[in-house]
């Protein structure tokens, strides 16, 4: 069964229903408000973040995405490939349907695969030759879990291409035969190489961010135009100021001095003492040309 709502809007009526603000979540995810908000717009999530997302909801990961929901009755259903590729059209335009049955062994996929793997995949062995033995174990390991419990799965694995490797998103369901087991996996099968190498991208540019901000010998703090924190190296400080101190500390400087920020916008960096402290402030746009501000604590 799909939904026709999108992720974003999943996302906030499940924050509505259960009377959970973006701050709590992004707080209890370790993210920042920002990147909840982000969500709740469509915006990007990475793997380990959705599972923990779904986790916090109590949802199915991949319902919450995509809008799937597995269920007992409707596996068995002819057109359930058929369903999950429809929630995905938008995403790519090669999405592979495909379906193995585990008690014949036969393995069927759609016309297009050779624009996705790079050759015809006709056998289990055409399949598992694209990929390192940690790609299979982890594929394996999806399955297993798949026929053992019944529900979804989505995961993302690497096939070798050309001397190169492409990213393939699979995404799979159980189908149960006439014992009442699942015997047959459906699925679809996309290549989001760019999306992942974009994700990885992030993932080490944040990596050196942390590193950076660790050996600053003083407070450094990112913060939205509100005040709200978006990064900061509290925990490597020695202060004796708290996170939740910190926050009321910013957001009666951008509610006070409103001007003085103001100033900053057009002049790109100031200083102030505030509260006993010298404060240093930039200002700066994102690659998405999202303003943000850099604090200096002293």
């Amino acid at each position: 069964m799909t939904d026709t709502q999108t992720f974003g809007q999943r996302l906030l009526a499940l924050l509505k229903q259960q009377k959970m603000s973006q701050l709590k979540a992004a707080e209890t995810l370790g993210v920042s408000r920002t990147a909840v908000n982000k969500w709740t717009k469509g915006g990007m999530i990475d793997e380990n973040n959705l599972e923990k997302l779904a986790q916090l909801l109590n949802v199915d990961k991949i319902w919450l995405k995509y809008g799937y929901v597995n269920q007992a009755p409707a596996a068995s259903h002819p057109t359930i490939a058929r369903n999950i590729n429809e929630v995905h059209l938008q995403e790519s335009t090669e999405i592979v349907t495909w379906e193995w049955d585990l008690l014949t062994g036969e393995l069927n996929y759609s016309d297009n695969v050779e624009d996705v793997y790079g050759i015809k995949i006709t056998t289990n062995d055409d399949f598992w030759a694209l990929m390192n033995q940690e790609s299979k174990d982890k594929l394996v390991s999806g399955y297993s879990k798949i026929i053992r419990e019944g529900g979804a799965h989505e995961m993302d694995f690497k096939i070798a291409w050309d001397d190169q490797y492409r990213w393939i998103t699979s995404r799979a369901t159980g189908v149960k035969g006439p014992n009442g087991k699942v015997t047959k996996l459906v699925g679809i099968s996309l290549d989001n190489t760019e999306r992942k190498n974009t994700e990885l991208r992030l993932r080490k540019i944040k990596c050196y961010f942390d590193v950076l901000l660790a050996h600053f010998d003083h407070l450094v703090v990112f913060t939205d135009k509100a005040g709200e924190i978006l990064a900061s190296n509290l925990e490597s400080q020695n202060t004796d100021i708290d996170y939740l101190e910190l926050q009321r500390l910013l957001y009666q400087l951008a509610i006070n001095h409103k001007s003085w920020l103001e100033g900053i916008y057009h002049k790109g960096s100031d200083h102030i003492h505030f509260q006993g402290k010298h404060i240093s402030a930039a200002y700066h746009l994102d690659n998405e040309q999202q303003p943000f501000l850099m604090f200096q604590l002293k």
